[in-house]
């Protein structure tokens, strides 16, 4: 049995256990993303963050939560605001932190050097900066696209 775990919930996922703080419709099990989930050793095949990563506070705690509750070779996957733009970052109130592809390579042995402070160690897989606005907002992205418009392209509608 493959055990999908979703923190996010930003999109309704098949076969996935549906994680949040607080009782919902669809929430399988109400608990808060932190260091202490409640599941066993090595029992996620692929988990789903979304950005409640970003909503997080002990987030050095909570990769090693996770850590701890993947199998080997479990996909995670995050949404979050790249630490460059301070608009992405400060339009949620909710965001406790920046994040940089630099943030993940801190748990990569092939990028630390030996300084991780941590036991959990992640190999990132995939990674895409993506230049978007809220939902019905690109008109706020014009000029942005007009400078790197053979590079992102507009939304389809």
């Amino acid at each position: 049995m493959i055990v999908r775990l979703d923190f996010g919930g930003e999109a309704a996922r098949s076969r996935s256990i549906r994680v949040a703080p607080a009782a919902a419709s669809g929430v399988t099990i109400v608990a808060e993303l932190n260091a202490d989930l409640p599941f066993q050793d090595n029992s996620a095949d692929e988990i789903f963050l979304d950005h409640a990563l970003a909503h997080t506070d002990d987030f050095l705690g909570i990769m090693e939560e996770l850590w701890r509750i993947s199998k080997p070779n479990t996909i995670i996957h995050a949404r979050l605001p790249h630490g460059s733009s301070s608009w992405s970052v400060s339009r949620d109130p909710r965001h406790s932190r920046a994040f940089t592809l630099e943030t993940f390579n801190y748990f990569d042995p092939r990028f630390n050097d030996s300084q991780c402070t941590s036991h959990a160690t992640f190999r990132l897989e995939h990674a895409r900066l993506s230049l978007t606005g809220s939902r019905g907002t690109s008109r706020r992205l014009a000029l942005v696209r007009r400078v790197f418009g053979g590079i992102i392209p507009a939304p389809v509608h």
